[in-house]
């Protein structure tokens, strides 16, 4: 995978190959490959130069080209072989660094000579003739193919991929990193619009590992990659094992590898190589890896009978197919105009049966219904279905989070429900595996979809017993409501037990007349008091009288109906006409300031949805008109609590007007009634409280509002204070909702910027929602805001110059009333023509922010510094600030003054903690700085110590020094090539040195994986003091003793370079 190099035998080999009598291929075939025009093979050659060096690939001497198979050449010029890859083999040998004129590109692309050096290799194309002896006939090929891709393929669109669909291809293979020191950065790309389109992804790392330790690091670096992209765990995981260093112990280190990838948590792995690499294979010798050690069902075979090897040729012939793929071609031209690609074919669909296209044009609807069945009372176990699954990116798996209720959250598992034949999904639920927890348990569920995106779709309840004997289903049947004169009644399905969820009520009701043909299946209505309701007219059953049968059944979730005792009733019709809505209304209880609304004999042909009961007094009109529902009661009349404490406490006349409102949505008025009401001397009182202003900030524009000695009778359900100024009338209202203290009062802050900053008279009113709904006027105040004219404005400034050290600082103070701060651009030089102008950009820090301008920024001159500053708001606006010139004379950038300004720069941000403005700052300036290492932009949640070390050399000027990383085993690379590094951890740095840590060893040499970094600030009396970034996510000062163990190295910044 890491080199596409095909050996194309020149038409004069293949005759001389023919005519040779000393050597015998252990393959002969003939070639299919017409010779491209020089120019074409001289662009792909340094095409292949630079990929190389984008990738920063090792130099390996003679990779084995996984394409065919390898043989010694005999140490006689009998056996010629002209091949490209020789060609290629030069190439790789080049330093990186090395620039490569157009000139080298052509002579490189111009035939060679026709004549092998001892030990180089000579690589043989497989001929049809020996099908039998590589494939298994009927060995299954699986319909779709699938192609890998790395940075060579750049970026692939979700219009490219459609393509190679078309083309019968079901899955992709992304290279992700090789070795420890490359991720390739088209990766996430290439795996976002491969999940979008509904290819299956699959990722591979090329391997360079050659020591159990190195194998180890570098499936950590391969890791820790796919979890930066969201990979699932499921993820297939390919080795890449190309490179010849590595055949030595090659098991071993390949089983260590393995090893710390299952300990990652990544088990489905696969291992790619060439047939020559493999113990078995349809050559005639063994390759050094042991097939049987990791399965050869795993192996992902390289074998090329041909250069440009059709996809049905390849089903046909079927080479490799004991193994799990086999890829066939690197010459696939799937897509006009672009790169190649590799093409293989999948024995076992490990690469491809996962690959879920997607309808983009019309999308399907995020829906599952979830269903709790099987619930075993005994084991404590239950099933929760998930059926009619669609979501609009595909579903690629269904998560079940399940927990009990007893302990909170503490027995949390993440279900991973299977699929089942009719498209539902299942998960087994054991309360052994939460901690034999009993009651109610909360399952949700959530679809990881073919883009890789996580989504909610729903949750239950359900309770869990254990060793209690199965629940049954039940229920109570009542009969309500009984009308002879509408011939009408109602079927009340009350304490409804159902195990397996209630999915509904049907009640088949007829009469005993002529049997059941009158029958009508009725499905009963759910009540807001969680009963059931149907309502059973003599119209719709030939408007029998007599008597009427009416069994109940309930139907679960799992479809199975349980039947409850049938019931029998006599109805006398007496055919009269449709009968009006009515019912009886009386007064009941009236007794301190309080009466009952009862409504009885209740009549609704269409059915009764509720009963509504406005209320309200003569006096003043209908300014205390309260509107309640009334309750149904066991015995089917209809009650609504009238107290004259929501009514403002009126003594006197009351009116009520009770209202049915029918199924249909229609109202029928009944009698309206007056009732005369005295409430002087009840206990109730009315509701009250105490609003008063504290806290006024006239710099800020805020107060806060405190309500105490709260009454509220009926209950308080929230605390609103309205408030608004007399400015322009209530333009700037704000309903606030107040917040409970431990005291029992209720607090709010108001903020002139949230009331268009008014200044002058504020209203604040304040009223209870009470618990039954109704809102309450209780009490009311004013205050006065002013604000001080000067806080509208940001303050900038300098300060803190040094003019011998050639640094000074901009200070920028956030108006505490006026626009937000985005950005702070500070432009400083010193030079004509700005010709060492730099710019220092950064995010505020809270509302006070400092910038440091250093002469190290600006080519160390010395004269007088012009300093712009430019603030930009969220608003989109920009305001610009000159502030002047500051003379500054550094004698010269010395060592000590770098090393003294790193030294400053890290002690100012000891304190800083994860999650704060300053570490936000932290991962914004590293992300600023393009293009970014590995191609990763670190989130605010990663680690961060070397970010800290990173951006405190960055905001210096010097990361020329150092490098730019946030992995820590990277930086180390970047120091070796600096030449900086050391490696003794027994040595003793200086001020201004990198230190490097490895927590996983407590000794020296420390040559293990780093993972931690620091800056040293000083070495004392046998102490190493540092100042490091995210030690206990913190910027935290440390102090170590000379060569302790869990010192990794040290790195010596060549400080006035």
């Amino acid at each position: 995978m890491k080199k596409k190099n095909l050996i194309y035998l020149a038409s004069t080999a293949i005759l001389l190959a023919a005519t040779a009598q000393y050597v015998q291929a252990d393959e002969t075939s003939s070639l299919f490959t017409n010779p491209k025009p020089r120019e074409e093979v001289a662009e792909q050659t340094k095409e292949m130069i630079q990929d190389s060096s984008q990738e920063q690939e090792s130099q390996t001497s003679a990779t084995p080209d996984k394409t065919v198979m390898e043989t010694k050449t005999p140490d006689v010029p009998t056996e010629l072989s002209l091949a490209q890859g020789a060609q290629s083999s030069t190439l790789e040998a080049m330093p990186e660094d090395k620039e490569v004129s157009e000139k080298d590109v052509e002579d490189l692309s111009k035939p060679t000579s026709p004549s092998l050096t001892k030990g180089q290799s000579t690589f043989y194309t497989a001929g049809d003739t020996s099908r039998t002896k590589r494939s298994v006939s009927q060995a299954t090929v699986k319909s779709q193919t699938f192609v890998d891709v790395s940075s060579h393929n750049g970026t692939l669109s979700e219009a490219d991929y459609r393509e190679l669909m078309k083309k019968g291809v079901g899955g992709v293979v992304v290279k992700l990193t090789e070795g420890t020191h490359y991720v390739n950065p088209y990766a996430e790309s290439q795996i976002r619009n491969a999940q979008r389109v509904g290819l299956q992804v699959s990722a591979y790392a090329f391997s360079h590992y050659t020591s159990d330790e190195t194998a180890r690091a570098e499936a950590r670096f391969f890791v820790e990659h796919a979890k930066r992209l969201n990979l699932p765990s499921n993820t297939v995981m390919v080795n890449d094992m190309e490179d010849n260093k590595m055949k030595d112990n090659i098991n071993n280190n390949t089983q260590s590898w393995t090893d710390e990838m299952k300990r990652l948590g990544f088990s489905n792995l696969m291992y790619y190589t060439s047939a020559s690499w493999l113990d078995v294979n349809n050559l005639r010798g063994k390759g050094p890896v042991q097939t049987s050690r990791f399965g050869l069902e795993n192996f992902w075979v390289a074998q090329y009978p041909t250069p440009t090897l059709s996809t049905d040729g390849a089903k046909s012939l079927k080479y490799n197919s004991n193994a799990g793929a086999w890829q066939f071609t690197s010459q696939a031209e799937l897509l006009t105009g672009r790169h190649v690609f590799d093409h293989s074919v999948d024995y076992t669909g490990r690469f491809t049966s996962h690959a879920k296209p997607i309808n983009h044009a019309t999308g399907q609807p995020l829906r599952g219904t979830i269903t709790v069945r099987n619930n075993d009372t005994m084991k404590g176990s239950y099933d929760l279905v998930i059926s009619n699954v669609s979501a609009p990116y595909g579903v690629r798996e269904v998560l079940v989070p399940t927990w009990s209720t007893m302990n909170g959250q503490d027995d949390l598992i993440w279900h991973t429900a299977t699929k089942q034949n009719d498209g539902s999904y299942v998960a087994h639920v054991k309360s052994s595996e939460h901690k034999n927890s009993t009651g109610e348990y909360h399952s949700h569920v959530y679809y990881i979809q073919n883009n890789g995106e996580q989504v909610g779709v729903g949750g239950t309840t359900t309770q869990v017993a254990i060793g209690k004997p199965p629940v049954k289903a039940s229920g109570k049947i009542t009969i309500q409501n009984k009308n002879n004169l509408a011939g009408t009644f109602d079927v009340i399905v009350s304490d409804i037990v159902a195990p397996n969820g209630l999915k509904e009520v049907q009640v088949p009701t007829w009469t005993s007349n002529k049997g059941q043909d009158d029958l009508v299946w009725h499905k009963a209505i759910k009540q807001s008091d969680g009963t059931y309701k149907a309502i059973i007219r003599a119209s719709e059953h030939k408007n029998e009288s007599g008597e009427y049968i009416t069994d109940v059944y309930l139907v679960q979730e799992d479809g199975s109906k349980v039947g409850l005792p049938r019931l029998k009733t006599f109805v006398i019709n007496q055919n009269q006409a449709t009968p009006k809505p009515s019912a009886k209304v009386t007064v009941q209880n009236k007794v301190n300031g309080t009466f009952e609304i009862l409504i009885s004999d209740v009549v609704a042909p269409n059915g009764l949805k509720e009963v509504q009961v406005p209320t309200w007094t003569s006096n003043k009109g209908q300014d205390d008109l309260v509107w309640q529902k009334a309750t149904k009661q066991s015995d089917g009349t209809y009650k609504a609590t009238i107290r004259a404490s929501d009514h403002k406490n009126e003594s006197g006349e009351y009116i009520t007007d009770p209202y049915l409102v029918q199924e249909d949505g229609s109202k029928v008025a009944l009698a309206r009634l007056k009732t005369s009401v005295t409430a002087q001397g009840q206990t109730t009182s009315k509701p009250s409280g105490k609003v008063s202003v504290q806290k006024i900030d006239k710099i800020a524009g805020t107060f806060e509002v405190v309500v105490s000695d709260i009454v509220a009778p009926n209950g308080l359900k929230e605390v609103q204070i309205p408030t608004w100024t007399s400015n322009k009338g209530q333009d700037d209202l704000v309903w606030y909702a107040a917040t409970k203290q431990s005291d029992g009062t209720y607090h709010v802050k108001v903020r002139s910027q949230d009331h268009k900053n008014s200044l002058g008279m504020y209203h604040v009113h304040l009223y209870y929602i009470q618990q039954d709904g109704t809102r309450v006027g209780v009490s009311s105040t004013t205050t006065q805001v002013e604000i001080k004219k000067d806080e509208t404005k940001p303050t900038v400034s300098i300060k803190n110059i040094n003019e011998k050290a050639g640094v000074y600082t901009v200070a920028v103070d956030q108006a505490t009333r006026g626009k937000i701060l985005k950005q702070i651009r500070v432009a400083s030089w010193s030079q004509a023509n700005q010709e060492n102008l730099f710019w220092y950009v950064t995010a505020p820090t809270g509302t006070h922010t400092e910038v440091t301008v250093n002469a190290v920024n600006h080519k160390s001159a010395s004269g007088n510094y012009t300093t712009h500053v430019y603030l930009e708001y969220t608003d989109g606006s920009t305001e610009g600030y000159n502030k002047g010139t500051v003379y500054l004379s550094p004698s010269s950038v010395t060592v000590s003054n770098q090393r003294a300004s790193v030294l400053r720069a890290a002690a100012e941000l000891v304190g800083v903690k994860g999650g704060s403005e300053a570490h936000r700052r932290l991962v914004e300036d590293y992300n600023s700085v393009k293009p970014l290492p590995v191609g990763y932009a670190v989130k605010n949640t990663d680690d961060w110590c070397d970010i800290f070390t990173t951006v405190i050399f960055q905001r210096q000027g010097l990361s020329h020094l150092v490098g730019r990383e946030c992995g820590v085993e990277r930086h180390i690379q970047i120091f070796k090539k600096l030449g900086i590094w050391n490696e003794d951890g027994n040595s003793t740095p200086k001020a201004g040195d990198i230190i490097t840590f490895n927590w996983d060893q407590d000794s020296q040499q420390n040559d293990g994986w780093a993972d931690h970094i620091g800056i040293v600030e000083k070495v004392e009396n046998g102490i190493i003091h540092t100042i490091e970034g995210n030690s206990n996510n913190q910027v935290k000062r440390n102090m170590y003793r000379i060569g302790h163990g869990n010192i990794r190295g040290f790195a010596s910044p060549n400080y006035g370079s």
